[in-house]
């Protein structure tokens, strides 16, 4: 019997990450900043359409509310209109100073970062992501981890994830690398241990026995050895892990395929249903 290895060779797209419904609507005389409450509270209803039409208001009474703004643009990046969003994203990092919107910049930075990832325009993507996300956090604010308060389940790892995207498709392989690196450090108190490399569960090997992820334990890569030869990863096949932190020959097809499990795998941990993307985050009423 030939034993293969396979991969998961995956280049994750993320057009839908912050990316849909009716029209419903009462009669109220608010102010601009209950007409931006309104707007949230369809928000996280998923009301998306009556989101942007509160938030769109709220503007037309105040064009500096820069909350209005924010809103505007999340609800459109929902609505499917990335171009859109950017816009209105662009507009209120343009017209406010940072000691204005701090409280919202990086909603700013991360809905750019979104957007433009949408758009499939890397170099803008890799540029909010990077050098306005990363670059500013620790500096504009004291919580070190960010999360979009009005949908908390996306949070700094899925803007690690478009910074490491980005990287790849721009061929900055490296850089990649370390990207990812720093998601499973983020991950560390998410993964889970694997009792061996044969069971499905478990997404790293524990080689120090503390019972946390950390450096020189053994993260699980995306390959194995397929017995069966059915492309599916079954219970008992072997599965192939690399010491963390991933370092590799980005010179080679090898390196550079696993580098691209590593994002299909991560796309899996920051998703929704895997349920891992659980950073704890400063979000008050």
């Amino acid at each position: 019997m030939i034993i293969q290895i396979k991969r998961l060779f995956i280049i994750c797209s993320l057009s839908g990450i912050i990316f849909l419904i009716p029209n419903c609507r009462q009669t109220y005389e608010p102010t601009d900043s209950d007409l931006s409450s309104y707007g949230w509270t369809y928000y996280e209803d998923g009301l998306y359409q009556e989101a942007f039409d509160w938030f769109l208001q709220s503007i037309t009474e105040d064009s500096s509310y820069y909350d209005a703004y924010n809103g505007i643009g999340w609800s459109l990046g929902r609505l499917g209109q990335p171009e859109l969003a950017v816009d209105y994203f662009r507009i209120a990092a343009q017209s406010f100073s940072d000691g204005e919107f701090k409280e919202y910049m990086l909603d700013f930075y991360a809905g750019l970062a979104f957007g433009y990832n949408a758009l499939g325009n890397d170099e803008m993507a890799l540029t909010y992501a990077k050098n306005y996300f990363f670059e500013n956090q620790n500096a504009a604010i004291t919580d070190v981890s960010w999360c979009f308060c009005h949908d908390e389940h996306i949070n700094q790892l899925d803007v690690r994830l478009i910074e490491a995207v980005s990287e790849f498709r721009l061929g900055q392989f490296s850089g990649c690398g370390e990207s990812i690196n720093k998601a499973y450090g983020d991950l560390t108190n998410s993964l889970g241990a694997a009792t061996n490399s044969t069971s499905l569960g478990g997404d790293y090997l524990d080689m120090d026995g503390d019972g946390e992820f950390n450096s020189g334990d053994l993260i699980f890569n995306g390959e194995w050895t397929d017995t069966d030869q059915d492309n599916q990863l079954d219970d008992g096949e072997e599965r192939h892990f690399d010491e963390f932190p991933i370092n590799y020959d980005y010179e080679t097809v090898i390196g550079r395929a696993l580098l691209a499990n590593h994002l299909s795998l991560l796309a899996s941990y920051t998703s929704i249903e895997n349920g891992k993307n659980d950073l704890t985050c400063g979000c008050s009423d």
